[in-house]
C-alpha cells in the first residue's frame, strides 16, 4: 500500500525500500483506496477554505491543494495524450507526439481546459453544503477509469507498447478489476457519502465510460492504450464528475 502511496500522491511516506513500479502495477486494484488519502484531506481543505476566503478564491485554492496532493503525473498525462490525438500524419507520427517531453499547443489547451472546468465546478459545488461528498466520489471514479483503462487495453497488443503504462496492463486481471469496482461500490455506499445513491453510482460509471472512450480512441488512434491515457482518464473522469454534481440538475436530484 505505501508504494501505490507513494505513486499516486506527493505525500511524504516514510522511508522504506526503494519503490518498484512492477510492485505498484501488481497491487493496482487497490487504486480506489488511495481515492480516500487523496480526497478526505481535500474536502476538509475546501471546508476551511470557503469559511475564511471569497468562493473564487476557495475554489482556486481547492484546486491548487488537489495538485499538491496528487502530482501532476496525470495532468502531464493528459497533455501527452491531446498532443497526440491532434497531431496529423500516420500513426506513428501521432505515438512520436505524444511521447516527445515537450507539450504542444493541443495539450496546453486541453489542460487549460481542464482545470477551468474543475475551478467552475469546486466553486458551484461547495457554496452547498450538502455536497462536500463529491471530492471522494469525484476520486473513485478516477481511479476507476485508470482501472478500467488496464482491462480495456488487454484488447490490444500491448507488450509491443511503451513506458510503464504495460505494466500495468499486463498486472491488471478481470479477478483485480472486479475488486477495484467492488472496492469503489462500497467506499462510495458509506456514510455520510450515502446521500443520492443513484447520483454516487452513476458517477462512478462515468468513470468506467470515460474508460471505455479513451481506450477506444487509443486502439484506434494508436494502436494501443498507455500510461498516458489512463492518466488522461483519471483527469476526465474527476472533472466529469464534479460538472455533474455542480449542475443545477445535480441540486434537484440531491435534494429530492
Amino acid at each position: 500500500m505505501r508504494a501505490i502511496i507513494a505513486f499516486l500522491t506527493r505525500i511524504p511516506i516514510p522511508a522504506g525500500k526503494e519503490l518498484r513500479i512492477e510492485e505498484v502495477a501488481a497491487l493496482s486494484y487497490l487504486f480506489p483506496l488511495v481515492a480516500l488519502i487523496i480526497a478526505i484531506p481535500l474536502t476538509i481543505i475546501a471546508i476551511l477554505l470557503f469559511r475564511v476566503v471569497s468562493p473564487a478564491m476557495a475554489a482556486l485554492l481547492t484546486l491548487v491543494s488537489l495538485y499538491l496532493i496528487t502530482g501532476l503525473m496525470h495532468l502531464d498525462g493528459l497533455a501527452d495524450f491531446f498532443d497526440g490525438l491532434m497531431a496529423g500524419g500516420s500513426r506513428e507520427q501521432r505515438i512520436k507526439a505524444m511521447k516527445d517531453e515537450k507539450i504542444g499547443i493541443a495539450g496546453l489547451f486541453a489542460t487549460f481546459v481542464v482545470l477551468m472546468l474543475n475551478f467552475i465546478a469546486i466553486k458551484e459545488i461547495m457554496v452547498h453544503d450538502f455536497s462536500y461528498p463529491v471530492f471522494i466520489i469525484a476520486e473513485l471514479a478516477a481511479k476507476l477509469s485508470m482501472n478500467t483503462c488496464m482491462l480495456a487495453g488487454k484488447r490490444f497488443q500491448s507488450d509491443t507498447g511503451w513506458g510503464m503504462g504495460v505494466l500495468f496492463i499486463k498486472s491488471c486481471t478481470l479477478r483485480g478489476y472486479l475488486i477495484a469496482l467492488a472496492c469503489s461500490l462500497l467506499l462510495a455506499s458509506i456514510p455520510p457519502i450515502s446521500r443520492a445513491y443513484p447520483l454516487r453510482v452513476f458517477s462512478l460509471f462515468i468513470g468506467i465510460m470515460v474508460a471505455i472512450i479513451i481506450s477506444y480512441i487509443g486502439g484506434a488512434k494508436f494502436g494501443r492504450v498507455s500510461g498516458d491515457m489512463m492518466g488522461a482518464s483519471n483527469e476526465i473522469a474527476r472533472t466529469a464528475v464534479l460538472l455533474i454534481w455542480g449542475s443545477q440538475m445535480t441540486n434537484v436530484i440531491i435534494q429530492t
